[in-house]
């Protein structure tokens, strides 16, 4: 399972853009070019894909959600976007969303899952991400429910630190989606924009 996670980051973090997207084929649903609408929150603006489908927010925090659906000829699950956003100093550290969400993915022996981390700055922005593949811990939101166990699933989570506080986006659906999805949406977390330009410090 680690090496899969260590395959699915290399060939972001090293190929070109035009092998990687080669290397997902040449059909727009597998297209790592970043097509669609802006979204704003905390003060940044980030590119959405358009084929992602919208999902009404109805939890506050929620300040995006999206329903990501598998790529062309590939069976399973959609997958799950959404982007939490609490305001300023709220939300906790990007270190310990990291951490609570490695907690909601285990392996086959019920440990916790590997996990690749990795650390950037995109326009003058802190970003914090991760990626772990294994059974999904998934919340229900029903008093008394226990967490349901979505078996061969993936995370992929990102912290940006803006401005007016961090931006926390999750991503979970089934372990092809997810590691198919990995160029794009890291396409999409370097996309972020702020809305006026970052002060710079003395």
């Amino acid at each position: 399972m680690r090496w899969v996670i260590l395959w699915a980051t290399a060939i972001f973090l090293i190929a070109p853009g035009s092998a990687r997207a080669a290397s997902h084929g040449t059909d727009r649903d597998s297209d790592v070019s970043l097509y669609g609408p802006a979204f704003e929150v905390g003060g940044l603006k980030f590119t959405v894909p358009s084929k992602w489908t919208s999902v009404p927010v109805e939890n506050p925090v929620r300040a995006g959600e999206w329903r990501v659906t598998p790529p062309r000829g590939q069976a399973g699950d959609s997958g799950e976007v959404v982007v939490f956003y609490f305001g300023p100093g709220v939300g906790g550290s990007a270190k310990e969303n990291i951490d609570a969400w490695m907690g909601t993915m285990f392996n086959t022996e019920g440990r916790p899952a590997a996990a690749e981390t990795k650390n950037h700055q995109t326009g003058g922005l802190k970003i914090s991400q991760v990626i772990a593949l294994g059974t999904y811990s998934e919340v229900v939101p029903i008093a008394g429910m226990p967490p349901l166990a979505r078996p061969n699933y993936g995370l992929i989570g990102a912290v940006v630190e803006g401005p007016q506080g961090n931006i926390y986006w999750r991503f979970t659906g089934p372990e092809p989606l997810i590691t198919a999805s990995l160029p794009l949406f890291n396409k999409i977390i370097d996309s972020v924009k702020p809305d006026a330009p970052l002060s710079k410090s003395p």
